[in-house]
């Protein structure tokens, strides 16, 4: 593979991610100020579960059959058979499984008849499952996110439609179902001519399913933990602590994924590096974290604006959206760390970790939100990620692959964000739009005065960076 072709794709994929949140964060928008809070709640909650079944109906078996298919290419025909045949059925349980578990946990009609809709999405994402594998084998990882996008954003107009009637959830779950089938339907089409199909060896599903079993598990729990929140507000609370949580989160989700794509940008340079690899992840380090601070007092300052954006009664979770502002930050760490545990073949404990942060997660919510609302998931979701996420995560990750890396950096950002959003806290200008830009452009400045005074220079990143795309693309860096 090329260095160019390498950074196209890499690039196609960050692109696409950050502009796939973006068109959520629309969608989010959509509905909560036209629909109001409750339906608004009602809907994400209905996504929610969508989201966790859609990883049910994978399990991680496409990102297996990949492996295998890049291993033996040989194969290829008769594995995405088998992916094919596997997904067609899995589909169908999944789409029916979906309602039938809302029904069976009491649920009211209307929220039952929302899942039943929203299992069409479950359907369309475990058919296109084949498509995506070929698309990436293909190294045309730019059609499968534009299959996607192009889903979504065609059905906008729909959700903006159902949400201005006021029509009830399962109409607007279908605008999300819909999405999902025109992003089967493109991804389909342009993976037809990748794809032949060849009858496939008698036990190769089973070795598939059982292969596939350890990344799904770890896969389901990751999924789980980010959708443990509103499946439990709406258990113990009502619907609109859903809103305003899921609110808030919507702020936050767009950063993480451009803090994900540093870390996909970084991972084929770390996982071939060698004795070079402390200086890779230390870079890796410092952009994320610098990235996620400048967003963090973005949106820390600009917490009562954000908010309102949604609407009115979305003002009463500004205090959730700063608390989340600061688990931004400590999230954004642990992302950019775990690859090294990944790369050490520490996936056991990587996955023990994960199953010790849901556990966490769980109790906290139990705890705290009856005693402080959605606030409590809040604090719950900071405390987990600090003791159980970033703190252990990296000290794991440094020992997986034997480096200590230069934490000052990372401790002076952030000091600075935190510096930052507490002069604009002490201002008039306290969460307003300027509050925002003002806490931002702080950031900016004073880490730059920091750089200069400790003659840093963020140039040796970029090198390293493009070194090690040279050198995992097989060329001469």
């Amino acid at each position: 593979m090329s260095a160019r072709s390498l950074l196209h794709n890499s690039a196609s994929l960050v692109a696409g991610r950050i502009a796939l949140s973006a068109l959520r964060m629309i969608s989010a928008l959509i509905v909560a100020r036209l629909a109001g809070a409750a339906d608004f709640g009602a809907y994400m909650l209905v996504l929610a579960y969508a989201t966790l079944f859609e990883w049910l109906v994978d399990f991680g078996q496409t990102d297996i059959a990949v492996r295998d298919i890049a291993h033996m290419p040989a194969r290829r025909d008769t594995l995405l058979t088998v992916l094919a045949r596997i997904k067609a059925l899995q589909g169908v349980a999944g789409a029916a499984a979906l309602p039938l578990l809302l029904l069976a946990m009491g649920d009211d009609r209307a929220l039952v008849l929302a899942a039943l809709v929203g299992g069409a999405s479950v359907l369309a994402n475990a058919w296109l499952q084949p498509a995506r594998a070929a698309l990436r084998l293909a190294m045309r990882m730019d059609r499968d996110i534009a299959a996607e996008l192009a889903g979504t954003l065609a059905t906008l107009p729909l959700l903006a439609a159902a949400a201005w009637a006021g029509a009830p959830i399962a109409l607007l779950t279908a605008a999300f179902a819909a999405a999902r089938l025109v992003q089967a339907g493109l991804a389909i089409h342009w993976a037809a001519p990748l794809m032949r199909r060849r009858a496939p060896p008698r036990g190769m599903a089973l070795d598939l399913l059982k292969q596939a079993a350890p990344l799904g598990l770890a896969g389901l729990l990751v999924v789980t933990y980010d959708a443990l929140a509103p499946l439990l507000l709406a258990r113990l609370l009502d619907l609109k602590a859903v809103a305003l949580y899921m609110a808030a989160a919507r702020f936050i989700f767009p950063v993480l994924v451009a803090v994900q794509g540093v870390t996909s940008a970084f991972f084929p340079v770390l996982a071939q590096r060698g004795a070079g690899l402390a200086r890779t992840q230390q870079a890796a380090l410092i952009l994320s974290t610098g990235a996620a601070a400048l967003m963090f007092a973005g949106i820390h300052g600009g917490a009562s604006f954000l908010m309102g954006l949604m609407g009115p009664e979305f003002l009463a979770g500004v205090a959730v959206l700063r608390l989340m502002a600061w688990t931004l930050l400590l999230r954004a760490i642990t992302t950019v760390m775990s690859p090294l545990i990944v790369i050490a073949g520490w996936q056991g404990k990587a996955m023990g970790l994960t199953l010790l942060s849901l556990i966490g997660q769980g109790a906290a919510l139990l705890l705290l939100v009856p005693r402080f609302g959605v606030l409590g998931a809040a604090i719950g979701y900071l405390v987990v990620e600090l003791l159980l996420g970033t703190a252990i995560v990296s000290w794991l990750g440094q020992r997986a692959v034997q480096i200590r890396l230069d934490w000052r950096p990372v401790a002076a950002l952030l000091a600075i964000a935190a510096a930052s959003v507490a002069i604009v806290d002490a201002s008039p200008i306290a969460g307003s739009f300027l509050g925002g830009v003002v806490a931002g452009t702080l950031v900016t400045a004073l880490a730059a005065v920091a750089a200069v005074a400790a003659r840093f220079s963020i140039r040796p990143l970029w090198h390293e960076l493009r070194q090690g795309r040279m050198i995992v693309s097989g060329g001469i860096a």
